[in-house]
């Protein structure tokens, strides 16, 4: 239920921004577009052993006027409980710091889908035991980092130039390696939230 009142936040604050840029937008000329945005949404990932992660994400993007659009972001994934190569993994929370980069397709329309990449790097906290009898057994407290990636593509809503809710779908992986016995949270992840 934690997520239901993130979300409720996260539409909260969307509304106000949303009002506050409507009223600004009035103000300013109408060709002008914002040098900055905001993004901040809501995930989901579904791993490719059958368990979900999910939380938060905030993003800022620059605004260059063309097509390519760079940013940076941060987000936040937790799942309570994970099974990997015979382990059972409690407590999962992953921190990944990412640079990002948007390709818009048109911003002649006040539907804009658009293709993106995130590269970055993943903070893993988690409680490690086996699958082992007896169950529980003794657990290991895990820090652990690694390589963030995730591609994938969406559409926005332009409800003005100061606001757009999106939704966004793609693959995406916390740890990836050459190693296949590194705990690697990885699947398809579908997204939603509000571009300011």
């Amino acid at each position: 239920m934690q997520w239901i009142k993130t979300l409720s936040i996260m539409l909260l604050v969307g509304y106000s921004f949303s009002f506050s840029a409507l009223a600004q937008e009035k103000t300013t000329k109408a060709d002008s577009i914002p040098l900055f945005t905001f993004s901040a949404a809501y995930q989901l990932l579904r791993s490719t052993h059958r368990d979900f992660f999910n939380g938060p994400a905030v993003m800022i993007t620059r605004n260059f006027g063309g097509h390519f659009k760079p940013g940076i972001g941060i987000s936040y994934a937790t799942d309570q409980q994970h099974h990997d190569n015979g382990l059972v993994l409690s407590n999962m929370k992953l921190l990944p710091v990412f640079a990002n980069l948007s390709y818009d397709f048109t911003s002649h329309s006040k539907f804009e889908p658009y293709v993106e990449i995130a590269l970055g790097y993943t903070f893993m906290k988690y409680d490690q035991g086996t699958d082992a009898i007896p169950y529980p057994n003794p657990v290991d407290h895990v820090t652990d980092r690694g390589f963030y990636a995730y591609g994938g593509f969406g559409l926005r809503y332009a409800v003005s130039k100061h606001f757009a809710p999106f939704v966004s779908a793609g693959f995406k992986g916390y740890n990836n390696s050459r190693n296949d016995l590194d705990i690697n949270p990885h699947g398809i992840t579908f997204q939603g939230g509000f571009r300011f």
